[in-house]
């Protein structure tokens, strides 16, 4: 039973963070908090997820004695990257869907630029100059 989700009195459904009706837990992750959809092959999508979160678990490393070894999870991020590349690929797109910048149809992999996405494309690359440029 979901600690975090109510269920809908009338189906039994769980009700995701979107408001939306989910059967359980790992569908309500991957719909409503992942922001993933059904296309291409949705399982590998969220355990890459799942696979990339486990390097940023810190559970056990404050522990005294240490339960956990600390590991530098960007470096790590880095290797899970280039065993699986297209399952990064794959998440990818769809953070960059769901921050607006590409939509897609039927697949992830036929996503259009937004006028947000075409706006940051058109705009060339960036520099440290430009980004730090007024800041105070």
């Amino acid at each position: 039973m979901s600690d975090w989700l109510k269920r809908d009195p009338d189906n039994g459904s769980l009700i995701g963070p979107d408001g939306c009706h989910y059967e359980n837990e790992h569908q309500a992750c991957h719909y409503a908090v992942l922001h993933l959809c059904g296309c291409g092959s949705p399982e590998e999508a969220y355990n890459f997820c799942r696979d990339a979160l486990a390097l940023f678990d810190r559970r056990g490393t404050n522990d005294n004695p240490p339960t956990k070894e600390w590991v530098n999870a960007e470096t790590m991020l880095v290797s899970l990257v280039k065993e699986r590349p297209a399952e990064a690929a794959h998440v990818l797109a769809h953070f960059l869907s769901h921050i607006k910048l590409t939509e897609h149809g039927g697949t992830v992999g036929g996503s259009w630029l937004t006028e947000n996405g075409t706006r940051i494309f058109d705009l060339g690359l960036t520099t440290e100059e430009l980004l730090e440029q007024g800041r105070v």
